[in-house]
């Protein structure tokens, strides 16, 4: 029996990164018609849990690997926290974006809709996710960084595109709900090198 279950767990855990794959492909070639279909989540733990999730504990992973291939003198327990950090700052970042930025859609003229929001957070926050994994691998490509300035796009496509709020609001709407996007991350950001620099007074 443990044998015959094994292979369809396999399957899955294939499945679910072969999607997790072709939705973020579609996402940044495609992110106008992206928007305008229907997402197949069908509730905010689908969208944590299916796309957001994998992709922080990616980003988390590829610190870990990055500070062992690249480090002169490697520290295990400094690697692991590196990697916690980002996985968790990006846990926080989610659900924070997610409860404010619900909380502000009455204020201009729409009605809280947390899938929705869900979606456009976790959606947005794609190329951050992608170039976090890359330069944690190889920390020299910190140049990419800037490529993170596509969830811009994304973020403003989103808003477009997904939320029900009238038309003449979207655009104040998308400036003033990423700079609390921004804020947050900012906040998050300081606060977690804090942390980190306390354990560890060269983790700067």
């Amino acid at each position: 029996m443990y044998f015959c279950n094994e292979k369809p767990a396999r399957m899955d855990f294939k499945e679910r990164y072969q999607s997790l794959f072709q939705t973020s492909a579609r996402l940044l070639v495609e992110p106008g018609q992206f928007w305008r279909e229907t997402q197949k989540e069908k509730s905010t733990t689908e969208v944590f849990r299916d796309f957001f999730l994998p992709l922080a504990i990616l980003a988390g992973v590829a610190i870990f690997l990055g500070e062992l291939i690249t480090s002169a003198e490697f520290l295990f327990s400094y690697a692991i926290f590196r990697s916690l950090r980002e996985i968790f700052s990006f846990i926080l970042q989610y659900f924070l974006s997610v409860y404010v930025l619900n909380e502000l859609l009455t204020s201009f003229g729409g009605v809280k809709n947390r899938l929705a929001i869900s979606r456009l957070v976790a959606y947005s926050l794609l190329p951050m996710l992608v170039v976090s994994f890359i330069t944690g691998l190889f920390p020299a490509l910190y140049i990419l960084e800037v490529l993170s300035l596509y969830g811009i796009f994304l973020f403003y496509k989103g808003v477009k595109g997904s939320l029900e709020i009238p038309e003449a609001n979207k655009k104040w709407y998308a400036a003033i709900a990423f700079l609390l996007v921004f804020l947050i991350f900012m906040i998050l950001n300081v606060t977690s090198w804090k942390l980190l620099q306390a354990f560890y007074g060269y983790g700067a």
